[in-house]
């Protein structure tokens, strides 16, 4: 749908089609692009499911408004999301395949003047996906990541606790460099030099520090992760003790060496729950966290109930699922 004149105008489902933009679409010069990124799960019985949609509408309208963009009302949103799954229910594939739905804006009015659009298009797309990490083992799986020391993903003031496009532009070259260095993804430090640890590329991070997960908490440069913030629902559920707190690098080098800390897990709507095994530093050392390969009990724990809970297998004591029903129902 587009937004002209103050409003948005009348939502309509089409087939995928290219988009026509002038040349001075002001996306295209001063980057004024938000996106969401949710999933939708077929369960045993057939039935489509949506995890915790409501939220991704939300955080869609903080993304829009730091970013002088139009708010999509939420339920405007939840019902377009719906309304597109079930047309395409028939291209949800099975477990452990999902639909990964995109909502995305962009800003469409043709000027160079610095400011802000008056003009916008809202659309979602959807498209089957299968693991994000497909090279990790099963279950919460293993993977390598690189820790950024050289170069920083979002500063204090700045964009980095919004879904703003521009805001994974800045990560592509570190994780390329990363995939040549034989890594999955880059956990980034502060900008200021102070060496706390922030986020990954497209996820949060999660440690286990003698039995409890630790995680840094969350301010104007990390993104409020949708899934971080079930994982802290469902560890204060299962009785696992949690803490937010800053973390410095170095002292989570130590306790890694030191036994203290045994696992490390990233997590984010593309890869639900995934077990650390290994840091690389730009020095080229490579850090084993606790069993390596093998993802941490409480990594694997967290990883099977969300999962489940997502597939229909668990009970949702916390009402994060939700039926898309279909127009013949």
């Amino acid at each position: 749908m587009e937004y002209e004149n103050g409003s948005w105008q009348s939502p309509v489902v089409e087939e995928l089609h290219h988009f026509s933009l002038h040349p001075a679409a002001l996306v295209f010069h001063y980057a004024q692009s938000i996106f969401e990124g949710l999933k939708a799960y077929r369960w045993a019985d057939g039935s489509i499911r949506l995890f915790r949609p409501e939220s991704n509408a939300r955080r869609f309208n903080s993304s829009a408004r730091r970013m002088n963009m139009p708010e999509v009302p939420e339920q405007l949103f939840v019902d377009a999301v719906c309304n597109l799954v079930d047309l395409d229910r028939a291209f949800v594939p099975p477990e452990p395949g999902s639909l990964y739905i995109r909502p995305a804006m962009i800003a469409t009015e043709p000027c160079l003047g610095v400011r802000g659009s008056k003009e916008f298009t809202f659309f979602i797309i959807t498209l089957p996906a299968g693991a994000y990490f497909p090279s990790a083992p099963a279950g919460a799986g293993s993977i390598c990541v690189q820790v950024a020391e050289s170069a920083a993903r979002a500063a204090h003031g700045g964009t980095g606790n919004v879904k703003a496009a521009a805001n994974y532009a800045v990560t592509l070259k570190t994780i390329e460099e990363a995939k040549a260095n034989h890594c999955d993804q880059v956990l980034y430090l502060e900008a200021t030099g102070g060496r706390h640890v922030e986020e990954m590329g497209g996820m949060n991070v999660f440690f286990v520090r003698d039995g409890t997960l630790v995680t840094p908490p969350v301010n104007d440069t990390i993104l409020p992760g949708i899934t971080r913030d079930s994982v802290l629902k469902l560890a204060h559920h299962l009785s696992i003790p949690v803490v937010e707190e800053p973390l410095q690098i170095d002292d989570v080098v130590r306790d890694i060496e030191s036994g203290k800390v045994t696992e490390a897990l990233a997590c984010g709507t593309a890869a639900t729950i995934t077990g650390i095994g290994s840091f690389r530093f730009e020095n080229g050392r490579v850090l084993k966290v606790g069993s390596g390969p093998v993802p941490g009990p409480i990594s694997s724990r967290l990883h099977e109930i969300l999962q489940g809970i997502q597939f229909g297998h668990q009970a949702d004591p916390f009402g994060w699922v939700r039926r898309v029903e279909s127009a013949g129902e």
